[in-house]
C-alpha cells in the first residue's frame, strides 16, 4: 500500500512539474500581443526635418558636367532616416544602364552620392570613389572591413571599419585625414549633424566626434551591441541597440532624454534586437526588431504607440512616405503600414528572404530580395506605394536597394555598381 501510495505521489509531482514546465514555457515563449496606441498617441503629418541640400557637401570632387541634382550624404537620404526621396519624380522606370562596375566585394550598403560622384564601400573595405556620369574611377581605398555606407560631411567621409576605427577621408583624394580608436568592431552607417559625428560600437556605447578633428566629444552607455546609424532629429540622436532598447540622448551633451526597453513584448519576458536603423516622421520613431516586430514609438516621449507583428524578423530599416511605413521581413514579406495605426495596408511576398531596407524614389518603392542562396545575387523590384502593385523589376540586387543622384537610379547589386539612366 506505501508502495502503491509513493508511486502515485510521484506521479502526481511528475504532472505537477510537467505542467508547470508547460506554463512557465508558454509564458516565457508566447507571442506578446501587439501594442494598439496610435490614434491616441502623438501624431503630425508634418516633417520632422529637411531634405538633404547641396550645401551639406560644399568641398569634395567636382567633375564638370550637368546638373548634379541634390546629394544623397547619409544611409536613408536624410539624417532623419526616412529613405524618402519621393520627390524625385524624373527618376522612374523604364530604365537603361548608362554603366556597371565590380564593387570591389560584396555590396551590402547602398552608395552615397554628391555633385557628380558616388562614394561606395564594399564589404572587402573597398572604398571608391566614381563619376556618376562615366563610371570612372577616381579614387580607391582599402580598409577592413567594412558595413556602412560612407557619410558625407564638408569635404570628408566618414567610414567605420572592423578594425575598431572610425575613419574621415578626404573626399578629393580618398586619404585618411583622421581615424579615431572606438574598440572593437564598428557597424553602421554614422550620422553627420552640426560639425558632430555619431557612431554607435558594438561594445555597446553611442559616441560623437569633432567632424573636423576626429576628437571625441561624448560616449554614452547602451544595453547592447549598437549595431546600425543613429538618426538625428531637432538636435536629438535615436537608436536602437541589442539589449532591446530603444535610446534617445541630446546630441550636444549625450545626455540621455528617454530610454525605453522592449522586454516582454515579444514573447514572454524576453525582447529581441534592434540591427534596424531608426527613421524619424511626424513625431514619432519607426524601427524593426527581431522579434518580428515594427515599432512606432513617440519621439518626444519613448511612449510605444503600436507595434505590428510581421511573420519573420523584421531586420531592414523602413522607409517613411506620405503616411506609410515601409518595411521588410526575413521571410520575404515586404508590407506597406499606416505610419498612425500600424495597419497593415497592403503586402506581398517576394520571391526570396529578403534583409533589404525599402527606399522610396519618386514616384515607387524599391526593395530587393536575397536571391535563392547566399553566395548568388536577387532580384530588385519597383512598387506602386499606394497600391502594392510591382511596375518594374532588374536582374541584380541582394541586402541593399538604391539611392539617386543626377537624376540617375544608383543600384547597389550582389557586387556590381550600377547607374540606370530612365528612357520616357
Amino acid at each position: 500500500m506505501r508502495r502503491s501510495r509513493l508511486v502515485g505521489i510521484i506521479l502526481v509531482a511528475a504532472l505537477v512539474a510537467a505542467i508547470g514546465a508547460a506554463v512557465a514555457y508558454y509564458v516565457v515563449s508566447r507571442k506578446t500581443a501587439d501594442v494598439h496606441n496610435g490614434l491616441s498617441a502623438p501624431f503630425s503629418f508634418t516633417s520632422d526635418s529637411a531634405l538633404p541640400s547641396s550645401s551639406t557637401t560644399t568641398s569634395g570632387t567636382t567633375p564638370k558636367g550637368p546638373d548634379y541634382g541634390p546629394p544623397w550624404p547619409f544611409y536613408g537620404y536624410s539624417l532623419s532616416r526616412t529613405r524618402d526621396a519621393s520627390a524625385l519624380r524624373s527618376i522612374r522606370p523604364p530604365y537603361r544602364v548608362a554603366w556597371s562596375q565590380p564593387g570591389g566585394g560584396l555590396l551590402e550598403y547602398p552608395a552615397s552620392y554628391a555633385k557628380g560622384v558616388l562614394y561606395e564601400a564594399a564589404d572587402s573595405g573597398y572604398i571608391s570613389a566614381r563619376n556618376i556620369f562615366t563610371g570612372k574611377l577616381i579614387w580607391h581605398h582599402k580598409l577592413k572591413v567594412v558595413l556602412a555606407s560612407p557619410a558625407l560631411g564638408k569635404g570628408l567621409l566618414y567610414v567605420p571599419s572592423y578594425d575598431g576605427r572610425l575613419y574621415a577621408l578626404s573626399m578629393k583624394t580618398g586619404k585618411p585625414v583622421w581615424s579615431h580608436y572606438l574598440g572593437g568592431m564598428l557597424e553602421g552607417s554614422p550620422a553627420v549633424w552640426h560639425g558632430r559625428v555619431f557612431e554607435g560600437t558594438l561594445s555597446g556605447t553611442m559616441r560623437a566626434f569633432n567632424a573636423r578633428n576626429g576628437r571625441q566629444l561624448w560616449s554614452a552607455n547602451a544595453s547592447g551591441a549598437v549595431k546600425q546609424g543613429p538618426a538625428v532629429v531637432s538636435g536629438r540622436v535615436y537608436f536602437g541597440d541589442y539589449g532591446g532598447t530603444m535610446w534617445c540622448l541630446s546630441a550636444i551633451s549625450g545626455h540621455v532624454i528617454w530610454r525605453t526597453h522592449t522586454a516582454g513584448l515579444a514573447s514572454g519576458f524576453s525582447s529581441g534586437t534592434f540591427y534596424s536603423t531608426p527613421a524619424v516622421a511626424y513625431g514619432r520613431v519607426y524601427i524593426g526588431n527581431t522579434d518580428d516586430k515594427v515599432y512606432s514609438f513617440v519621439a518626444s516621449t519613448g511612449q510605444i504607440a503600436w507595434t505590428t507583428t510581421l511573420p519573420d524578423w523584421a531586420y531592414g530599416s523602413p522607409a517613411v512616405s506620405s503616411g506609410r511605413v515601409f518595411a521588410t521581413s526575413f521571410d520575404g514579406t515586404f508590407a506597406a503600414l499606416s505610419a498612425h495605426t500600424g495597419e497593415m495596408l497592403w503586402h506581398h511576398t517576394l520571391p526570396n528572404r529578403t534583409l533589404a531596407s525599402p527606399v522610396v524614389v519618386g514616384p515607387y518603392v524599391y526593395v530587393a530580395d536575397r536571391g535563392p542562396a547566399g553566395n548568388t545575387r536577387g532580384q530588385l523590384f519597383a512598387f506602386n506605394p499606394g497600391t502594392g502593385h510591382q511596375v518594374w523589376s532588374f536582374h541584380d540586387g541582394k541586402y541593399s536597394t538604391v539611392s539617386a543622384g543626377a537624376g540617375r537610379l544608383i543600384v547597389a547589386g550582389f557586387s556590381h555598381l550600377y547607374v540606370l539612366v530612365p528612357h520616357h
